[in-house]
């Protein structure tokens, strides 16, 4: 009995271990179920499959918007009869703009979007505009002729006035008629440029005036007025150079005279010597003797420090001229190693480009040696050249591996058709390839013969660059006409065994050049991944853009060869590329 008794408390003990396990397990439980339910509405917020399924359903047009567009259009045939007989006036011009806001009323009315509609509309509202507009455009032209006539004549002040009503005039059409041909903000902008340039005309004459008057005193040797009047000359042309900046009478170039005139009376005569000294300099150089050059920039140079500590608050009182003489002086000391180095370098290109790896090898060692001395013992030389430091290094990094890149790429290029100097890859840039070049593998569809993707168009580039570097000639991505010659003329059924779709792969992006062959000889021009282009103009447009389609579009997409737009940061899964090497 008294062991029985002694395992009640064990008991309760045991249950309630359990119980605790129990509450244990299913917060366990409700927490997971909670992080699953996060997921879930997290999501929701994700991107959504599109639905490229659409459909038309005929829409019915009430009586009443059609009588909207049927009088519209009897009232501009009424404006075209009006207009056979006579010149518009302002009361026929009211016949065009009823016809503009019955159509608008007619487009705002209508139950769905119609394209002819709204097309009628934005033809009405531009030949209203137009015509409305005309009138203004003739007198804002004949004022500005005007006022060229009366700066001609150099009667300024008038000449300013009516080059501002006429930009008056030329502004008012391009807010209020922003659709008509008389819109040219590139108009509005010179009338403005050419009032300014009438102002500043005045401006100049008085400073020349007061130039002149300070030239008399200095020659009578009367410093003190002259300074003055130097000054007040100064002050109005730095006016000129920094409210009418852009104008002919704005110059740099007289507001540096005219200081120098000022620093004659002060630190003037040390600031030629200056002069005179760098312009020995420079002559010196220009004759090659660069050792003469090198002495005199750095007499240059003393001379200047000088100035700075006797005249600190001189025009010419300037650390960074020091500077540049010290410059100019390595930039001298190290010609004869920078022709060195530019030797070497062309010697490089050319043993790359004729595939002498193992002679390139030797040079870039040398390279990389020269490159070393110049930053070492001339850091300010204005010879240090840090692209070309970068390449040398890369190289040298790479040197191993020269020539096994080269046999790789030109054993992979074939010439674009009718194009026999531009040779292209025959398949997307592997995996591999790019990896062993960048060191690093961007894509999400890992893989060595997968072509590489998530790459953006930088990078591509990039690519291209170090890859000219170790082949010694040009390298860059093929432009759209170049894709389009490779491509050929296809039909549908044989496309089809060429290219990877979204009905072949379920998506999913396949080893390089599994697919028949173009008949150029190029491998997957269309689908798999996307390919990025050359930009003919860099300039063009901020984004770039890939061709050829990928293997999650439709086989019916892929055959209009789509060209798509992008950011040129931009990294897709589905888009890769294949570069250009020009051979000749």
């Amino acid at each position: 009995m008294a062991h029985f008794n002694k395992s009640i408390p064990f008991r309760r003990f045991r249950r309630t271990a359990q119980f605790k396990r129990c509450i244990y397990v299913m917060f366990i439980v409700l927490l997971c179920a909670a992080i699953l339910g996060l997921f879930w509405w997290l999501s929701e917020f994700g991107p959504k499959d599109p639905n490229h399924q659409s459909s038309s359903v005929p829409v019915a047009i009430p009586a009443e918007v059609e009588a909207l567009q049927a009088y519209s259009i009897e009232l501009e045939a009424a404006f075209e009869a009006v207009l056979t007989g006579h010149s518009v006036k302002a009361q026929d011009l009211s016949l065009l703009q009823r016809a503009l806001d019955l159509q608008s009323q007619y487009v705002k009315a209508l139950p769905a979007y119609n394209m002819q509609a709204a097309q009628r509309l934005a033809n009405l509202e531009q030949r209203y505009q137009n015509l409305a507009v005309e009138q203004l455009n003739i007198v804002s032209k004949r004022l500005e002729q005007e006022a060229g006539v009366l700066a001609d004549d150099r009667a300024y002040e008038a000449a300013q006035g009516k080059y501002q009503e006429a930009f008056a005039l030329q502004n008012r059409m391009n807010q209020e008629f922003p659709l008509s041909t008389a819109r040219n903000l590139p108009r509005a902008i010179e009338l403005q440029r050419k009032a300014r340039a009438v102002s500043a005309e005045l401006l100049l004459q008085e400073s020349e005036q007061l130039e002149a008057q300070a030239d008399a005193l200095i020659a009578q040797h009367d410093w003190e007025p002259a300074t003055s009047l130097l000054q007040q000359a100064i002050a109005i042309q730095d006016r000129l150079n920094r409210v009418y900046r852009g104008t002919s009478q704005a110059s740099v170039v007289r507001l540096k005279y005219l200081n120098l005139k000022l620093v004659e009376i002060n630190s003037g005569q040390q600031y030629l010597a200056i002069q005179q000294m760098s312009d020995r300099a420079d002559a010196s150089s220009a004759d090659n003797a660069m050792l003469k050059a090198a002495r005199l920039y750095e007499e240059a140079a003393r001379l200047q420090q000088s100035l700075n500590t006797t005249y600190p608050n001189s025009p010419h009182a300037s650390a960074e001229q020091v500077l540049v003489f010290k410059r100019k002086s390595q930039t001298a000391d190290s010609f004869e190693l920078g022709l060195e180095i530019e030797r070497n370098h062309d010697l490089l290109q050319r043993l790359l480009a004729a595939r002498r790896s193992y002679e390139a090898v030797e040079v870039i060692v040398a390279l990389r040696d020269n490159i070393k001395q110049m930053k070492e013992k001339f850091p300010h030389s204005s010879l240090n050249d840090t692209v070309l430091e970068v390449k040398v290094r890369y190289l040298n990094l790479m040197q191993n591996d020269l020539g096994y890149i080269q046999d790789r790429i030109y054993g992979a290029i074939l010439p674009v058709p009718e194009r026999a100097a531009v040779h292209m890859l025959r398949t997307e840039l592997p995996q591999a390839l790019y990896a062993l070049i960048m060191g690093t593998n961007p894509s999400r569809h890992p893989g060595d013969l997968n072509p590489v993707d998530s790459v953006s168009w930088t990078e591509a580039k990039r690519f291209c660059e170090r890859l000219s570097w170790i082949l010694g000639r040009d390298v860059r991505l093929p432009t759209e006409n170049e894709f389009r010659q490779a491509l050929g003329s296809s039909h549908y059924a044989a496309l089809k065994a060429c290219v990877w779709s979204a009905s072949d792969t379920d998506g999913v992006v396949q080893p390089v050049g599994q697919k028949k062959a173009f008949a150029s000889g190029f491998y997957d021009l269309l689908g798999n991944v996307s390919e990025w282009l050359e930009l003919v103009d860099p300039f063009e447009s901020k984004d770039a853009r890939h061709i050829g389609g990928h293997v999650q579009d439709r086989i019916e997409a892929i055959f209009t060869v789509p060209i798509r737009n992008a950011p040129r940061a931009e990294r897709n899964r589905l888009t890769g590329f294949r570069i250009v090497v020009l051979v000749d």
